[in-house]
């Protein structure tokens, strides 16, 4: 057969057939930059949710463990008794932690009394403006946790259910992800002060 001929009956693509593979292939790219899109969307926002966890435990573990030496019954004078203002302004605490004013090694005295350091009183504090929840000791800020939308500090004086040597601590913080969704995470403990 001639060259010619052979051309002639040779078959290509029609601009249908070419037309429909693109359609057909805009359609599967679409779908997998969908599910590209709502993957990472999901990565997001677990990311966020463990990072507002992490820093809202590493911030009430901090203040658990200062709060358990701190004493609400002392008679001593001066007071090194915590203090929360009261509702709807209990979002900071002052108090004040033992020291070893001697240097015996304890934190008593010979009479058996706690040893206060009175003259370093510690503040948490909520800035709702800055959305942080900071620490400040001798003029020293430490931020705690941010993204902070609500703390709260209670004893007996606001929440009856509670016990004299009882604290309750709740801590709420909130972070915006992908297509404005907002993450929430509180967390809520009561601690036992030393008495």
């Amino acid at each position: 057969m001639c060259r010619i001929c052979r051309l002639k009956y040779s078959r290509g693509f029609t601009l249908i057939e070419v037309l429909l593979s693109v359609v057909l292939t805009l359609i599967v790219v679409g779908f997998m930059y969908q599910w590209y899109i709502a993957g990472w969307n999901l990565w997001e926002s677990n990311d966020t949710k463990v990072y507002l966890q992490g820093q809202t435990r590493s911030a009430m573990r901090l203040m658990v463990m200062e709060l358990r030496n701190t004493t609400r019954t002392s008679t001593q004078n001066p007071s090194p008794n915590l203090s929360i203002p009261s509702t709807p302004n209990n979002n900071s605490i002052q108090f004040y932690l033992p020291i070893d004013k001697d240097s015996n090694g304890l934190i008593t005295d010979a009479n058996g009394q706690v040893e206060w350091d009175t003259s370093n009183k510690i503040k948490y504090d909520y800035i709702p403006g800055q959305h942080i929840l900071r620490r400040l000791e001798g003029g020293q800020q430490r931020i705690l946790a941010k993204d902070v939308t609500d703390v709260s500090f209670s004893d007996i004086t606001i929440d009856p259910a509670l016990g004299i040597n009882e604290v309750k601590i709740t801590l709420t913080v909130n972070k915006t992800v992908a297509r404005n969704r907002q993450l929430s995470f509180t967390l809520q403990t009561v601690v036992r002060v030393r008495n």
